[in-house]
């Protein structure tokens, strides 16, 4: 173990070199973009919606983390130091998105024009002076448009907003230095039944507290950039796909690190991948089941206040892209996932846990670019080239804060009561029956 620990060392460090190293030059690349060629209000939109994106993974890995607390499971003592990892990043989150805010709500939005006008306002109203159409008085609507927005003024307010914020941020960082103590006091004391407990008692009602808080956040931060459209379902589909990426990302860094270290074809191995496969066609399934069930309440009712959603997402260039998020995000990872083998398979499963991270982006991409171009994008021109630099750059930027955090402390916890035992199956090719072997 202490062999193995020295090498995932050595591998993490190989990989925060080259983490900084993209995500530096890909940031330079937006920013350039943004002064140059786009203009800066654009650039701080393909920050927050590429912000998104490792936020994500990390409040995922957060509620995986209590889930494993709650619920036990080998599949939670195998990845809990990357759960607790993603977790310990959430400062360095909390402040990146203090400076998109900021540069969003100040004159830095618009400190180098777009020159772009809105083709569509019929679809959304969007802001050439505030990252969100709201905060901008000037924002042209028609009058029944600024009514209903004025009745919205009391929640949608910068004061109020900045104070959400800063308690979804305080409430997260609670939550994962409440679960990182108990681990430490494991680590240091061994394991005892008032640890337990301890881990229980934050994580029980700290999932329900991320719940509501994921209430506010995806509508402050996502919904509210299109101020008139609503949607009971956008908090939830929001808020589990922070737990897909999670999962799937999880499992990549599960396979990535054991690859050429440890067998991943042995039967421990294989149970466990079988597992992490098993949840990922689950969460998979219900994400989609959430999402299509949010479309087919919209287009039932065909209410004007909710239609433009779809509307913007289906015309101009975006039509493309939902073809992309259905066939990617749910009808290829479903079937391939189906596949037993597949997950037996550190190779196979590795490459769907990473596809299906990169939906994510597709998924956040989708939701929250057509707010600022709705029924309007072209995939070959430079804002779609900054925005694409923009994701990477702030993915490498947390995946190197991540690795920091992962080379801490020892991959697996030494006194965690699972460590003795194997996942449990009873599936035939993992067992023995009359002396003969089903192993493969």
């Amino acid at each position: 173990m202490a062999e193995m620990q020295k090498d995932v060392l050595e591998r993490i460090t190989d990989w925060r070199g080259k983490a900084v190293v993209v995500a530096l030059a890909s940031l330079a690349v937006a920013v350039a973009l943004g002064f140059i060629a786009v203009g800066t209000g654009p650039l701080v939109r393909a920050l927050l919606i590429s912000f998104i994106w490792p936020l994500g993974l990390t409040l995922g890995s957060l509620v995986l983390l209590m889930i494993q607390y709650c619920t036990g499971g080998y599949w939670g003592y195998v990845m809990r130091r990357s759960l607790e990892a993603a977790t310990r990043t959430l400062p360095a989150l909390g402040i990146i998105f203090a400076l998109i805010a900021v540069l969003g709500l100040t004159g830095f939005f618009h400190l180098v024009p777009d020159g772009v006008v809105n083709e569509n306002p019929r679809l959304n109203a969007v802001s050439t002076e505030k990252l969100w159409p709201w905060a901008d008085e000037t924002v042209h609507m028609e009058h029944h448009e600024e009514l209903v927005l004025e009745a919205k003024k009391g929640y949608l307010n910068i004061p109020f907003f900045a104070i959400r914020a800063v308690g979804a941020f305080a409430l997260w960082i609670a939550l994962a230095m409440a679960l990182g103590n108990v681990a430490r006091r494991e680590d240091a004391e061994g394991t005892s039944q008032k640890l337990r407990d301890s881990g229980l008692f934050f994580s029980g009602p700290g999932i329900v507290l991320y719940s509501i808080s994921i209430l506010f956040v995806s509508t402050d931060w996502s919904m509210s950039l299109q101020p008139l459209w609503f949607s009971s379902m956008f908090p939830v589909i929001f808020g589990f796909g922070q737990l897909v990426g999670a999962l799937a990302f999880n499992t990549l860094l599960f396979v990535l690190i054991r690859t050429g270290r440890e067998d991943l074809s042995s039967s421990r191995n294989k149970k466990i991948m079988r597992d992490l496969g098993s949840l990922l066609l689950g969460f998979l399934i219900f994400w989609t089941y959430i999402s299509f069930s949010q479309y087919l309440l919209i287009w039932s009712t065909n209410l004007k206040e909710e239609v433009p959603f779809f509307i913007a997402r289906s015309s101009g260039g975006w039509e493309l892209l939902s073809w992309v998020l259905a066939l990617g995000h749910f009808v290829i990872p479903f079937f391939v996932l189906l596949l037993r083998d597949v997950s037996r398979s550190g190779k196979w499963l590795a490459i769907m846990a990473g596809f299906m991270v990169l939906m994510r982006f597709v998924d956040i991409y989708w939701q929250m670019k057509p707010a600022f171009r709705p029924g309007d994008w072209n995939f070959a021109s430079l804002e779609t080239v900054m925005d694409m630099a923009a994701a990477v750059g702030l993915l490498g930027l947390w995946f190197w804060l991540y690795l920091g955090q992962l080379a801490k402390f020892d991959l697996l916890p030494a006194n965690d009561d699972r460590k003795a035992t194997e996942p449990v199956h009873t599936v035939s090719d993992d067992v023995e029956i009359a002396g003969i072997s089903h192993a493969r």
